[in-house]
């Protein structure tokens, strides 16, 4: 039996431990992950049951051996073997859908986003930058930091409220002995107008993998981490033998890139704020790999750039990875 056969005969509702109320074609009630009152929502459609949680979930509906995936924390083959008490089918190679192929950015584009880049860290490093410093100096991120990543300081237009506002600029640059490429140029709003967004990217950005430009083939552990500012302050007290990347904010990342990249490394670990999230990369990436969760103290969430900030960051991967993490 195929996991398509799996997903539209099982009976989901019997694998949730309590009484779902039914709303119309719906049924409602505490998320079986994250609890709540009327957050988890399941329903049947003609491919069979499907379920999600706008409180944990990523706002799309997964299967029953989704569902099995989450509730035990293990692989497809477990699930699939937990439904069935049988190892699964291999799926036909026709019905799995191919990666798109990436296109980069036009020479043209690149050129446009060098001159950019170029100007903004100017910017960031002059008077007229003075609001970027005391940013990322609040951040805990060090001048060595600005150059080495090439960070720059401009006015970038956010379309939600329709007005140029001061932000950080990030470069996704990636680079060999012969060639230099800017895939995406990436903006960070600093003057927290909760009316506008929190990040905007350059018009045609590509963005692949933060970080790109100092991943270490000798290396043998790949941390992979959601957010740029987070992938920086690990970065600042990178840990040795440890690449940093980052897919960026909000479920950011291509699947065959991540899975392209980690498998030239002997250990990868994911660290996201959510736990749906991280399992979500986890599934991506389709290897082992351990996670690590944001801690939370007293209502605070506690993620890379936080600790860094609190002059935590070194102790707390250091204890994680088992390795000692350099000085400064």
């Amino acid at each position: 039996m195929d996991a398509m056969t799996i997903n539209q005969t099982t009976d989901l509702l019997s694998l949730v431990e309590y009484e779902l109320k039914k709303h119309g074609a719906y049924h409602v009630g505490a998320c079986p992950f994250c609890g709540g009152r009327d957050r988890f929502t399941v329903k049947r459609t003609p491919k069979g049951y499907r379920w999600h949680c706008r409180q944990c979930g990523d706002g799309k509906y997964h299967t029953a051996i989704d569902y099995i995936m989450r509730r035990d924390d293990c692989d497809f083959k477990t699930a699939y073997q937990t439904l069935t008490g049988k190892s699964p089918q291999p799926t036909r190679a026709a019905m799995r859908p191919r990666p798109k192929p990436i296109t980069l950015p036009s020479h043209d584009w690149q050129a446009q986003a060098l001159q950019l880049i170029d100007k903004a860290s100017d910017s960031l490093l002059s008077d007229e930058g003075q609001a970027g410093q005391e940013y990322l100096s609040r951040r805990g991120l060090l001048r060595g930091t600005w150059y080495a990543w090439l960070l720059g300081f401009a006015f970038a237009y956010d379309p939600k409220v329709k007005r140029n506002r001061p932000a950080i600029v990030l470069p996704w640059l990636d680079m060999d002995a012969g060639d230099e490429v800017i895939t995406a140029v990436k903006y960070r709003f600093i003057d927290n107008d909760s009316e506008g967004l929190r990040y905007t990217s350059r018009t045609g950005s590509m963005p692949l993998l933060f970080g790109l430009w100092d991943a270490i083939e000798s290396d043998a552990t790949l941390l992979l981490v959601e957010g740029e500012l987070n992938a920086l302050s690990l970065w600042q007290c990178r840990p040795r033998g440890v690449t940093v990347l980052s897919f960026g904010s909000e479920g950011g990342g291509r699947k065959d890139v991540l899975q392209t990249v980690a498998k030239k490394y002997r250990r990868v670990l994911v660290w996201c704020d959510d736990a749906a999230r991280t399992k979500q990369y986890q599934a991506m990436l389709a290897r082992p790999c351990e996670k690590i969760q944001s801690l939370k103290v007293d209502g605070e969430k506690l993620d890379a750039n936080s600790l860094l900030q609190k002059g935590e960051l070194q102790n707390f991967i250091a204890h994680i990875l088992g390795v000692a993490c350099l000085g400064r």
